[in-house]
């Protein structure tokens, strides 16, 4: 029989992977990304406990550290370049997950419950961002068709100041 922690592991698993499917078949290049790191998490943890062999306990890993820093920075650089909102609160969740880390680290009496809560919690809404983010994006181009997945960098200058370009 499945203990209540088997259950919620392979409920994320099997949404993650629903995630990652959709964002495939509906999302563009920051959605399928994105659910790109919810599938690199769930990977690398599996790696992670299976080479180092460590149980799940709540004292600091320094692979999950490696992880959330993995993440964090794709995370960062999609929030940065994509032209969606949701990916800024995607990657401000995995910065909470990083500093998690980093509280446990720098004082060791935080409670291990807090500290799962803390690099465990944001999981969660990201999953729920991405699927809300994968919703909209799908919403808009009903409405509106195709747009860019990506900022560009700024906007060409006006004809009319390109002319009097530099004594603007």
């Amino acid at each position: 029989m499945l203990s209540s922690g088997d259950v919620r592991y392979w409920f994320q698993i099997f949404l993650i992977a629903a995630l990652a499917l959709a964002a495939w078949r509906w999302g563009a290049g920051p959605e399928r990304i994105t659910a790109g790191i919810l599938v690199w998490f769930q990977a690398a943890d599996g790696v992670n406990h299976a080479v180092l062999d460590i149980s799940r306990s709540f004292a600091i890993n320094t692979g999950h550290v490696v992880i959330d820093l993995v993440g964090a920075a794709v995370a960062i650089a999609v929030a940065l370049y994509a032209n969606r909102i949701y990916t800024l609160w995607f990657a401000a969740f995995q910065l909470l997950a990083v500093f998690a880390h980093l509280a446990r680290e720098m004082a060791s009496q935080v409670a291990p419950l807090a500290y799962g809560l803390l690099y465990t919690g944001p999981s969660y809404f990201q999953i729920l961002l991405l699927a809300g983010g994968i919703w909209l994006h799908r919403r808009r181009v009903r409405r509106h068709g195709p747009y860019r997945s990506w900022r560009g960098s700024s906007p060409p200058m006006p004809a009319r100041l390109r002319r009097d370009w530099p004594n603007v």
